[in-house]
């Protein structure tokens, strides 16, 4: 054999040689599912047997390269993914639906804000869930545009005042707002929200009573929104039984913050949140398309059983909001305060206005003077928080509503001084008042000249509250302190209520 024809005997050896280990890797490439990659093996080693001198010796290919890795996406925390399904798929949905139905748009544009609201509040448990517990003032920041959310809801209640037939359910859902403040509340949150709900039930019985016989689709309105109430309960028990709860090891706020300011290359990455299974992004941006999808947001709801619906089952009604019968003649409930990180701080106010001096919202203010008051001026104190006035001259009335450890010392009153819901009060007069009045006041002290002993004090659903009356004898400042009577006692004297107060005697 020539050496011609030995050279392309080798030649073609050669070839049968790559190409049995080509399809042994094509074979190892379809096992991993790579098309691609296994077309581009092919390829090389095509190429390079054709480029390569015939030799007995050549190496084998290098093996072809690794799949190239695919990234993860962060997992959404267990306490966000539950709060979308317990609260905003589970209740939300089915009160948006409902709403939609029945609701004119003023009443629709406030479930809306609602609505923006929860997403709100999402943001925050997300945060908390990656972040370490902050500090007051890091706090406060981010609870503000949930206090925001709160005040647009409330502002369409007030702005719809001409809805008569329709007030009460912008009353309820205004009450209801609230119900997220339960992050600010330690350590027991789930009893705030049913606070919050057991102050929506007065309005909410009213719907029913005045719907019952127009539109029985009012009674699922409340129900539903009821229902919204009852998810985030059991929400919060379970996830938050003693308040907001933080991530230990996670990191600071302001790192969190930064990280999300930041502009991300590429599409943003997918959240698996069940309430937004196709949102284009993730976080509340997912929840806000969600939510502009208007009726297409409730198509995969699924139809509820008669053995669940509550007006054909007694038992389940039990749980659920009172019937419209039970309603006539409730009570109003006293509606819970809302917590004071979610209170917006109101401005102070010092000035006179006609005959009425207004001082509203002052606080930590040791000595206001109203000097040189007149006999035809009225002293207007409101929302006051540890703070002392000092009234200087005659004036026709004084008078505290809402106010909180402030003391108020005036020479001569013409007409009053009332005191109403404003508890560790302290009132010192050192000229002549004819009368005072205190109502639904804890705990007050007030303070009487020798001149003033012919004052009359009425009181109405109060309690510790004392007179210190000067010595006889005495130099000035020196007072006997004495407790105003709480316990009467009541009993029928020929068909008359008699009350007298109950002295202890030893």
């Amino acid at each position: 054999m020539t050496s011609s024809a030995q050279g392309l005997y080798s030649l073609a050896t050669l070839i049968k040689r790559l190409e049995a280990i080509t399809s042994r890797l094509e074979d190892v490439e379809d096992s991993r599912s790579a098309g691609h990659l296994k077309r581009q093996s092919t390829s090389t080693v095509t190429s390079a047997a054709v480029v390569e001198t015939p030799s007995a010796s050549t190496p084998p290919p290098p093996p072809p390269p690794p799949p190239p890795a695919i990234e993860t996406q962060a997992a959404v925390p267990r306490a966000v993914t539950a709060y979308d399904e317990i609260v905003m798929e589970g209740k939300l949905k089915p009160f948006l639906e409902i709403n939609k139905a029945i609701a004119p748009p003023p009443l629709n544009e406030q479930v809306d804000l609602f609505a923006k609201v929860l997403a709100t509040l999402r943001s925050v448990l997300h945060q908390a869930a990656a972040c370490r517990k902050p500090d007051q003032k890091s706090f406060a920041e981010i609870l503000s545009p949930l206090q925001a959310g709160i005040e647009s809801v409330t502002r369409v209640k007030e702005a719809a005042r001409k809805e008569r037939d329709w007030f009460n359910h912008f009353t309820v859902i205004a009450d209801g707002a609230a119900f997220v403040g339960w992050v600010t509340v330690e350590p027991k949150p789930g009893p705030y929200v049913n606070e919050i709900k057991e102050s929506t039930a007065y309005y909410a019985n009213r719907i029913l009573k005045d719907f019952k016989e127009k539109d029985p689709r009012h009674a699922e309105w409340v129900r539903a929104f009821n229902g919204v109430l009852d998810g985030m309960k059991r929400y919060v028990m379970e996830f938050h039984t003693t308040g907001l709860v933080w991530n230990a090891s996670g990191i600071p706020v302001s790192e969190y913050k930064s990280s999300r300011s930041q502009p991300v290359s590429g599409p943003p990455p997918q959240v698996g949140s069940p309430f937004s299974p196709a949102a284009p992004a993730g976080g509340v941006a997912a929840v806000f398309a969600d939510l502009n999808r208007g009726a297409d947001v409730t198509k995969g709801l699924r139809k509820v059983d008669k053995s669940e619906m509550t007006h054909k089952n007694p038992a389940l009604r039990a749980g659920s909001v009172v019937p419209a019968s039970s309603g006539v003649g409730a009570k109003k409930p006293v509606k819970p305060t809302k917590p004071q990180a979610l209170m917006g701080k109101k401005p102070t106010k010092f000035a006179l206005e006609g005959n009425k001096w207004i001082i509203e919202y002052q606080e930590n203010e040791s000595a206001l003077e109203v000097a040189n008051a007149e006999i035809t001026q009225v002293i207007n104190l409101f929302a006051c928080k540890n703070t002392t006035v000092i009234i200087k001259g005659k004036v026709n009335a004084v008078t505290l509503v809402n106010c909180t450890k402030t003391s108020v010392l005036v020479e001569s009153v013409v007409s009053s001084v009332s005191i109403t819901k404003s508890p560790s009060f302290a009132l010192q007069i050192t000229g002549v008042a004819p009368t005072i009045q205190i109502d639904s006041t804890d705990s007050g002290q007030i303070y009487l000249s020798k001149q003033c002993f012919g004052v009359e004090i009425t009181t109405a659903k109060c309690s510790a509250i004392n007179v210190s009356l000067p010595v006889e004898g005495e130099e000035d400042g020196v007072f006997e302190e004495q407790a105003m009577p709480e316990m009467l006692k009541t009993v029928v004297q020929n068909g008359k209520l008699v009350t007298t107060i109950v002295e202890h005697a030893g």
